[in-house]
């Protein structure tokens, strides 16, 4: 079994160190000193913070086969939290972690790094054999997946499937596909009028984003399809019939073809919207922040996870995401990563929690994975 008190005193080491995306270099240097500890043979960072303005890059780690013909597996978590996350104190309280309320707990994904670390520590205690182990700590999830984005794979080498301890739901919970997104950005350029003298002269852009933002799909759409209307910016003041308006948005979907016709569907409502009005223009920008992944019942990957459950005595709990993570990027990468669940919930909030025992068992998960190789 995990050692407990170890995991509560990483733990709460890890929340208390300040890790806002972009700022994750102190927890990088803790990580490094672990692994150092745990007898990773190789441990470098990427370049990924150089390219996105981080302090840090990603970190690798690579624990050499012990065992011929085993699988080379990854087993990642990210390094940085959402803010509020400075100052962070973590209170265990009726088998419970929380924060004092004034800020998020940071299991998101602390408690990922640590279960990983303690699956690490029971693997060098029991010496446990093992195909080539590939542990990623990346930075920057929490702003749009710029970690994975620009994580280096050269420096993981042949890599055949991985382990992604950032999902909510707890030991045995299993993502095995998740959605892929667009970021759209609408401008609408009207005519500036003055508001009282002769509002007429004017074309109003609010205007047309409201008649199109009435006409576009928000929300849940379907199980596998959302999309959302996030931020509208125009106006300079009262007494100016406003010139230009920018919408910002989202959709996301598991199913590609839907993902595509419900943003066609907004990009109709905002072009619809602009033509109802002479002279006005509308500008589109659209991006494709990830694809989809999704990984079948019968993959080797879930083949090991669900003999991890098994011999762990967890319930294998398989579910699909309608979230990003890094999962979505390592699959361009080469190698295809499942979403577990490590126990988190309200996670983004100062409710976060966290139960004692999921983390615990989370911990055990990790090394079930490990030592279910062998078998």
């Amino acid at each position: 079994m995990v050692n407990k008190v170890r995991m509560k005193e990483t733990f709460c080491e890890l929340v208390s160190i300040y890790a806002a995306s972009k700022k994750e270099r102190e927890v990088c240097d803790y990580l490094k000193c672990k692994l150092k500890d745990l007898g990773a043979s190789i441990i470098v960072e990427d370049s990924a913070g150089e390219k996105t303005g981080g302090n840090s890059g990603n970190l690798i780690a690579i624990f050499p086969e012990t065992q011929e013909g085993l699988p080379s597996i990854a087993i990642t978590g990210h390094m940085d939290c959402v803010e509020k996350c400075k100052n962070i104190k973590p209170i265990l309280k009726d088998g419970v972690f929380r924060s004092d309320g004034t800020t998020v707990l940071g299991s998101d994904d602390k408690a990922g790094v640590t279960v990983i670390l303690e699956g690490l520590y029971q693997m060098k205690e029991k010496k446990t054999p093992h195909g080539k182990l590939t542990v990623i700590f990346t930075i920057q999830e929490e702003i749009g997946l710029m970690g994975s984005r620009y994580f280096d794979a050269t420096l993981a080498g042949d890599v055949d499937y991985g382990y992604t301890f950032d999902g909510d739901g707890e030991a045995g919970t299993v993502y095995n596909a998740g959605p892929s997104q667009y970021t759209m950005e609408y401008t609408i350029t009207g005519r500036a009028a003055h508001a009282g003298m002769e509002p007429e002269k004017g074309i109003n852009a609010i205007q047309i984003a409201g008649i199109a933002i009435a006409n576009s799909p928000t929300g849940k759409i379907d199980d596998e399809t959302t999309c959302n209307i996030g931020t509208i910016e125009g106006g300079l003041a009262t007494n100016i019939v406003p010139e230009t308006c920018i919408v910002h948005c989202e959709a996301r979907s598991r199913n590609n073809e839907k993902l595509e016709k419900t943003v066609e569907k907004i990009d109709n409502a905002f072009k619809n919207a602009t033509a109802k009005y002479k002279d006005a223009k509308l500008t589109i920008k659209k991006n494709k922040e990830y694809e989809a992944f999704n990984i079948k019942e019968d993959h080797e990957a879930m083949k090991l996870f669900a003999k991890a459950c098994k011999n762990g005595g967890y319930k294998l709990d398989i579910r699909q995401s309608n979230g990003g993570s890094d999962s979505n990027l390592f699959v361009t990468h080469g190698f295809e990563t499942l979403l577990v669940g490590v126990g988190m919930t309200d996670f983004h909030t100062n409710k976060e929690s966290l139960k004692e025992k999921d983390l615990y068992e989370a911990g055990d998960l990790v090394w079930q994975i490990i030592n279910a190789q062998t078998e």
